[in-house]
């Protein structure tokens, strides 16, 4: 078509030209590498003429149809990427080299990009080009501008600066980028030269001008600066901030709008300043953490424990008796850190330097375990005897102790859920003690006992289901040692006095001391076998029964069920002992193992599972009848032979 023809056309107009020019570009022909550029563009120019007279209406994006690099088949596909580039230089710099004055004009900067399409060179190229051929130009204003601005600054000769480097800049058409780029650098070096020539490392106003004019000069941004201003007047506020806080380490209230100014005068950031001081307290803080916790060791550890530390556990409660805790309340609140511990929380406060995050939590940003300052064990170990120490001091001070515990628990870096478990560990131990000795020495809690324990869960802010809970727990604790220790040797009346108790607390012995089933039957037969076989309890007591059932907290149904198997077998034991004494013809031994058959028998109305030979039951009951019972109901006397009658299989 007239249109492929057309193509072929432009492309060999084009392809000779450029070939050519490769040739001499080959050889480092610059001037003539650049005449034939020039004669392709002139080329270039009369096949875009022709083309519009043609009506070709892809002759607007000339370069896109006819100068792709990446088709083989366009005037300048048969040049490789790096022949491509070395035209395009060659020109750049020649083209500068023939300007009169020096400069890019518009025409020059015109064909420049005409032979950038012609080329197929990208705008990233170009830019990399125009870098490497008048960056010299734009270094040197930038370097003599940063020499001349720091060693005698005036706003005249920033401004004079200014102009020369705008020059450079219009006259090589560079980008704004790149000025930032070179900028930066250059104001890098300002700031070293300006840190090297300050009088005690901090910019007088005038060098700190000087500094802004080179900022702008660059077009750099105010973050931007921060970087080389943290690098060489970083130390300066640093040590100004170690010097504020002096020996106390505490920065005083008048120190701090000083410090404030500094940091403008360094041109330091706010983010780098606050790094800065948490690094001074760091530095200040370590070694009173290191202090504390040598002194919490030595307190608490043997000389060999101490020797040991860092290979072998030491324990919660090891002492250099080498006995358990055994101070107030076995809590072992003997050691003498506390003042230690609260200068170190004064000193954190006063330096203001825990802050509230946007969810409202504490941020404590440097902490014992974060600078290694102590391990995890003796961190825990501290903040348990500052808890202690907390609430078994009275007065203001144990206030004090109180009102700290949370911002030092902060401060050793303990997460909170370790500090909780801290706090219901110590809690625990209080409840268990106080309980044991209240149950042991009253039989009871008092009021005065719920009072104390009321106190305890306010100073360390347990919630009252917390309260609750422990006080459970520790009930159950002190009632299952208790039940164990008697259920060795059990006694009816130990039993009674264990169950009415329990039942006096409001604690279940099932769900609340944790009496297995099997155990509270043990206990139920333990208190009433006695009874049943001396009589106390008969067929009529069945308030008794109740009132036991109810005690121990066992089903009716439950109850019904063991009462019923303890009456079966203590009338097996009677028979076989009524057995033994009739065989060995001692029958006036039998007569009160005969009436505790009877009353067994009344229970369950004589069916009471025996198997007894005839004889044997007869002698039995010929032995019953013959007994006076003048005192008794006839009726009554009757009933109970049938029923002895009955449990002995024998006939009424």
């Amino acid at each position: 078509s007239s249109k492929n023809l057309m193509k072929s056309m432009v492309m060999q107009a084009l392809g000779g030209p450029l070939e050519r020019t490769n040739k001499f570009a080959k050889v480092n022909n610059e001037a003539a590498t650049y005449d034939n550029l020039l004669e392709a563009l002139e080329a270039k120019e009369a096949l875009i003429s022709i083309l519009t007279k043609s009506g070709w209406d892809e002759f607007e994006a000339f370069d896109e149809t006819f100068c792709n690099p990446w088709d083989k088949q366009s005037a300048n596909g048969f040049l490789l990427s790096d022949e491509r580039i070395k035209l395009y230089r060659i020109f750049l710099t020649r083209s500068i080299r023939k300007s009169p004055d020096g400069v890019l004009s518009d025409e020059t900067y015109d064909e420049i990009k005409q032979v950038q399409g012609l080329l197929g060179i990208t705008d990233m190229q170009a830019e990399i080009e125009a870098r490497g051929a008048f960056g010299p130009n734009l270094q040197k204003v930038l370097d003599t501008a940063m020499t001349e601005i720091v060693s005698d600054y005036t706003e005249e000769l920033a401004s004079n600066m200014q102009k020369k480097v705008d020059d450079v800049m219009t006259n090589y058409r560079l980008t704004e980028d790149f000025l930032k780029e070179l900028g930066a650098t250059f104001y890098a070096k300002a700031v070293a030269l300006v840190s090297e020539s300050a009088p005690g490392g901090i910019p007088t106003p005038e060098l700190f001008a000087a500094l802004e004019a080179i900022r702008k000069l660059g077009k750099i941004e105010k973050e931007d600066t921060y970087p080389p201003h943290m690098e060489y007047f970083g130390s300066v506020y640093k040590k100004s901030v170690l010097e504020a806080m002096g020996t106390t380490g505490v920065i005083r209230p008048e120190f701090r709008g000083p410090l404030d100014d500094l940091q403008s005068r360094l041109g330091v950031s706010e983010a780098d300043c606050k790094n800065l001081f948490l690094e001074a307290i760091e530095e200040k803080m370590v070694p009173m953490v290191e202090w504390v916790g040598s002194e919490m060791e030595r307190t608490m550890l043997s000389q060999k424990q101490l020797s040991q530390r860092r290979k072998k556990d030491m324990g919660e409660d090891v002492f250099q008796t080498g006995k358990g805790a055994d101070g107030v309340l076995g809590l072992g609140a003997e050691v003498n850190v506390m003042s230690d511990i609260m200068e170190l929380v004064d000193f954190y406060q006063e330096n203001e330097v825990a802050y509230e995050d946007d969810e409202g939590e504490m941020v404590y940003p440097v902490t014992a375990l974060g600078t290694n300052a102590l391990d995890q064990e003796l961190a825990e170990l501290l903040y348990r005897q500052f808890v202690v120490g907390g609430f078994t001091t009275q007065g203001e001070k144990g206030e004090r102790y109180e009102a700290a515990r949370e911002t030092f628990g902060g401060i050793l870096g303990l997460e909170t859920f370790k500090k909780d478990e801290i706090k219901n560990n110590i809690a625990s131990t209080v409840y268990d003690n106080l309980v044991s000795n209240s149950l042991k020495t009253k039989g009871s809690m008092d009021q005065q006992d719920m009072m104390f324990l009321a106190n305890i869960q306010t100073k360390l802010g347990l919630s009252s289901e917390d309260g609750e809970k422990m006080l459970m727990q520790a009930q159950k604790k002190v009632l299952s040692e208790e039940v164990n220790e008697l259920m060795d040797a059990p006694t009816p009346e130990g039993i009674k006095a264990f169950r009415e108790r329990c039942n006096t607390m409001g604690v279940d012995l099932a769900e609340d001391v944790g009496i297995s089933s099997q155990r509270l039957a043990r206990m139920f037969e333990s208190e009433i076998t006695p009874a049943l076989k001396s009589g106390t309890i008969t067929v009529d007591s069945g308030d008794i029964l109740g009132e036991i059932q109810e005690s121990m907290g066992i089903e009716a149904e439950e109850c019904e069920r063991m009462f019923e198997s303890l009456v079966l077998t203590l009338a097996k034991n009677a028979m076989d002992l009524i057995n033994s004494e009739l065989l060995r013809g001692r029958d006036e031994n039998a007569v009160d193992l005969i009436k505790e058959l009877v009353r067994y028998a009344q229970f369950l109305d004589g069916e009471l599972g025996l198997s007894v030979e005839e004889s044997m039951a007869n002698q039995v009951a010929n032995i019953y009848e013959a007994l006076d019972f003048a005192d008794e109901d006839p009726e009554d006397v009757s009933a109970n032979l049938d029923l002895l009658r009955t449990a002995l299989g024998l006939s009424s």
